[in-house]
């Protein structure tokens, strides 16, 4: 319903109203102009009502008027595919389901609602209801259309994240509104050169007292005529590119006389005016100025929708900040924005302030990324620490089965044990802090994921998984090894207290002639039972070799079969950083200085060896595999040998059958198979790191920025700009002119009491010459003044935006030589770290074979050589994260960038100069590339 205009009061009754006004004046013939004055008054409202409920035809011609100069601009701009309409998907959290002309009144607060029924003791709008009432803001239906899984689990990829970003992100369609604006700011312009007509109908009575009128007798007048908001009450107007402004109007009246003399009497007058302005305010440099400015502008703005597009992408995958997004020059009072316009002086036409590209990551030794990559790398992060701490753990169970076997005889010297035990208390007290740092990590790590949610424009509270393929390689050690040596780490320490018992279970005698010391034990029902159970529990080992041979072996054969494939692609990549590093180690003005890299980096004499040493391993430990169910079956034979014992031996030999063919067997067994799964957990993560390798980028700086220049959207948007503000000075100069018009008018009345008798009889035309001479420029002259510094100004941000895209790219290519070369080292360090593993187990080993206590060193050895592995893995996944964080940044900040319908990434695949620095885009770049030949610049007066 249309709000009450204010003029008639809700409810009332005109007749009656216009009876009362006139009582008492029998000359006053209320009957039948009553009846017209109703009808007229009727139809007046409902010309209200029909104008009240074409909201929604408004909003579609803007629709209709936006979306096509839209897609004028995308035809004109480079590079820029079709843009999507302003109008939200119904699967979004943004939708509104509701009428959208009128939407119901959202959720108020109770306090400042008052003021809505009551302000200031007045009655306020009695219809802000009329529309109904929501208590949500958001799609009430939206949950309906999320991906949850059947545990209502929204599980994440990176398309995934993108794909629910654009359809809920409201910064995203904040930038889609702003785009769409930016065309309504054009349309408001193209109309003030649009012919335009204004018409609309009046109608009065006017009631006169006898004082008022000459002949000192009351009277009562009925007119109606054309009224409108123009410069006539009905008006054709008319303004032309060259300054020139055609008016074109009738006024006319038509009174009737209702009391008094009973007359009637009509006027109409047909008029024109013509102005062209000759020198001041006039030219087409001057009064185009805002339509160009505006058109341009729209253009500007298609351009930076697509960079932030490709930036959005960018911020969901990688972390970096989105692109700055169009900018409007209007508002909702202003047209294009530029009412009043005098020039640069609002700050108008200046080049853009767009940067030469963004960043990302943080300050570590390695700069990590944001994102979904970064919450992946910090996933597999999180991997390795819990890999750690199943280490930490295997280490602890090594130590004190080695305390327990000591326990078992009795030590040379009385310090071994404690020494022992020492071991075991700081292998357990960095097991307790490896659980610490690993609870640390994951609380970081959904927080992350919060903020990461409100990215996406998803609230917090929703519960999601990560799970992408993107970082798989970076799983070093498959998590089905893992939860392999995890069964092997169980099975020790449960079969380890059952061996801490039957241990308990025996007594500690001396021999009475030699002093010598050792254990006794009887065959009661507690140790039958701690046996029997050691019995039962080898079923499970049994399930474990069985998985080893069935389901580990086949995929770390896999594995390195695709190190096989893979050595071809490493060593080409060493043999091109070997190249890079003989052309450039005695150069001094490099991206990178590399003179000081050990040269023996690029040696690939063991990578040819590699996959014949690992195969070699892989062999050996298959054949021990396969030896452990004959080694199991003999356990269980002994097991049954001791629980079928006569009364034959003494304690002490049932005691030394019981260690010897229980304790130390089903100990022996389990440490070898632990063995054997870390070394083939070791195997595989060679394997794996040895595969993985860098997508190449090989591209000089030079090469990167006159792609850039031939392919940037904001570069473009920057040259243009720039025109802008030299374009100004020609604008502003026009206001020191003087101001020369030539004016013509003309106007045709009606002869009598007919309105349409015109006639060229009672016309008149007018020409006339109007100068004004420049005395007063003082305020023209400022702003002269300060457009040519404004320029200066311009040209001067121009190249430093050149400025910043050479020392972006040249970060970005510097970043990604640097990777390149930390790639291999840290692959290294992954291998060296690995091996002081193994050798730290080699030690173990010897140790126990010379019945020996762990070394003095040997807990904090174990130590330093896994935290080693664990920062060198993630060291390892870091540069690997960077170096594709960069990679696709230099796609962006080249503007090679591409999205595909759905805006995910089309990965280009190998970055390099002969990729678009061929055909026809070849020889266009080759005539930009800046030269040293002098410039004329001409005179300067």
């Amino acid at each position: 319903m249309p709000k009450n205009s204010g003029r008639v009061p809700s409810g009332s009754n005109l007749p009656s109203m216009l009876s009362r006004h006139f009582q008492g004046d029998d000359r006053f013939a209320t009957g039948p102009i009553l009846r017209f004055v109703l009808v007229f008054a009727l139809c007046l409202q409902s010309l209200l009502v029909v104008g009240g409920c074409s909201r929604s035809k408004y909003r579609r011609q803007a629709n209709e008027e936006s979306y096509y100069l839209i897609d004028e601009k995308v035809a004109h701009a480079a590079n820029v595919p079709g843009i999507r309409r302003i109008e939200v998907d119904p699967r979004s959290r943004l939708f509104d389901p509701f009428n959208p002309d009128r939407p119901p009144m959202p959720e108020d607060d109770p306090a400042a609602h008052r003021y809505m029924e009551v302000v200031d003791k007045k009655k306020h709008y009695p219809l802000w209801d009329v529309n109904g009432r929501t208590n949500t803001a958001e799609n009430p239906d939206w949950w309906a259309y999320l991906p949850l899984d059947n545990r209502g689990v929204l599980v994440l990829d990176s398309d995934t994240a993108v794909r629910l970003a654009l359809l809920h992100s409201p910064n995203y369609q904040n930038q889609l509104e702003t785009l769409y604006l930016s065309a309504l700011d054009v349309s408001s312009e193209r109309f003030l050169f649009d012919t335009q007509f204004f018409g609309g109908w009046g109608a009065d009575i006017t009631a006169d007292g006898p004082n008022r009128t000459p002949s000192g007798n009351s009277r009562t007048a009925f007119s109606t005529g054309p009224s409108s908001a123009g410069r006539r009450p009905l008006s054709m107007q008319r303004r032309f590119a060259t300054g020139s402004e055609l008016i074109v109007g009738i006024a006319n009246s038509v009174t009737w006389q209702l009391s008094g003399p009973n007359t009637q009497s009509a006027s109409t007058i047909l008029d024109f005016t013509f102005a062209q302005p000759l020198l001041r305010r006039g030219g087409r440099d001057v009064i185009l100025e805002r339509l160009t400015l505006a058109e341009r502008t729209l253009l500007y703005n298609v351009r930076a929708f697509e960079r932030y597009r490709t930036g959005f992408y960018l911020q969901v995958t990688i972390g970096r900040q989105a692109e700055q997004g169009p900018q409007r020059r209007g508002g909702l009072f202003g047209g294009a924005g530029l009412e009043g316009f005098t020039g640069l002086g609002g700050g108008f036409g200046r080049v853009g302030g767009t940067t030469g590209g963004g960043g990302f990551g943080g300050n570590q030794a390695v700069p990590g990324a944001g994102g979904i990559l970064g919450l992946l790398q910090n996933q597999i992060s999180i991997r390795n620490a819990e890999e750690n701490l199943a280490r930490n753990r295997d280490n602890l169970l090594r130590f004190e089965e080695t305390l327990r076997e000591l326990q078992t005889t009795v030590p040379p010297s009385q310090v071994i044990i404690p020494q022992q035990q020492l071991q075991v208390t700081q292998t357990r007290q960095n097991y307790i802090a490896s659980q610490a740092n690993l609870l640390q990590l994951k609380q970081q790590f959904e927080q992350t994921l919060d903020q990461f949610k409100q990215l996406l424009g998803l609230p917090p509270y929703i519960c999601v998984e990560l799970r992408d393929p993107m970082l798989d390689s970076f799983n070093l050690i498959s998590s089905e090894l893992k939860s392999r040596r995890d069964e092997v780490a169980d099975m020790r320490e449960t079969i380890g207290r059952n061996n801490t018992s039957l241990i308990e279970l025996s007594v500690q005698s001396q021999d009475a002639t030699t002093g010598e010391s050792f254990r006794e034990i009887e065959i009661t029902e507690d140790v039958r039972r701690q046996i029997s159970e050691v019995s039962r529990k080898t079923f499970g080992i049994e399930q474990i070799i069985s998985e080893l041979s069935e389901r580990d072996l086949p995929q770390v054969a896999a594995d390195l079969r695709k190190l096989d494939e893979s050595i071809p692609g490493r060593l080409a990549q060493l043999e091109r950083l070997r190249q890079v590093y003989e052309e450039e180690k005695d150069y001094i003005c490099t991206l990178l200085p590399i003179g000081t890299v050990d040269p023996q980096l690029f040696d690939n004499r063991e990578l040819q060896t590699l996959p014949a040493d690992l195969k070699a391993d892989f062999d050996r430990l298959a054949r021990n595999i396969e030896n452990y169910s004959a080694r199991l079956a003999s356990l269980r034979e002994d097991v049954q040998s001791i629980l079928n014992e006569s009364g034959t031996l003494t304690p002490r030999q049932k005691f030394e059958r019981v260690r010897s063919k229980i304790i130390l067997q089903v100990q022996d067994l389990l440490a070898s198979m632990a063995e054997d799964v870390l070394a083939l957990q070791v195997l595989q993560a060679r394997a794996r790191t040895e595969s993985v390798l860098l997508p190449e980028v090989d591209i000089s700086d030079r090469e990167a920025v006159e792609i850039a220049r031939a392919y940037r959207l904001d570069w473009m948007n920057n040259r243009a700009s720039l025109v802008d503000s030299w374009r100004a000075i020609e604008v502003v100069a026009d206001d020191l002119e003087s101001s020369l018009d030539v004016v013509f008018s003309g106007d045709m009345l009606n002869r009598n009491d007919n309105p349409l008798s015109l006639s060229s009889s009672t016309g008149r035309l007018r020409a006339g010459l109007q100068w004004d001479s420049p005395i007063t420029r003082l305020q023209e002259r400022n702003r002269y003044r300060q457009v040519l510094i404004e320029y200066q100004q311009a040209k001067r941000n121009y190249y430093q935006f050149e400025d910043n895209v050479w020392l972006t790219l040249r970060a970005q290519l510097r970043n990604i030589r640097l990777s390149q070369l930390n790639f291999e080292l840290q692959r290294y360090a992954v291998r060296i770290a690995a091996q002081q593993i193994l050798i730290n187990e080699d030690i173990r080993q010897v140790n126990e074979s010379l019945n020996q206590a762990s070394g003095p060193t040997a807990a904090r050895d174990q130590v330093s050589a896994l935290q080693d592995l664990l920062n060198s893995q993630n060291t390892f996944l870091g540069v690997w994260v960077f170096y594709e964080a960069l990679r696709r940044n230099l796609d962006q900040d080249l503007g090679t960038i591409q999205l595909d319908s759905e805006g995910l990434w089309v990965d280009p695949g190998p970055i390099t100069g002969n990729r678009f620095y061929t055909g026809e885009n070849a020889a266009w770049m080759q005539e930009t590339i800046p030269t040293a030949e002098p410039i004329n610049v001409g005179e300067v007066p």
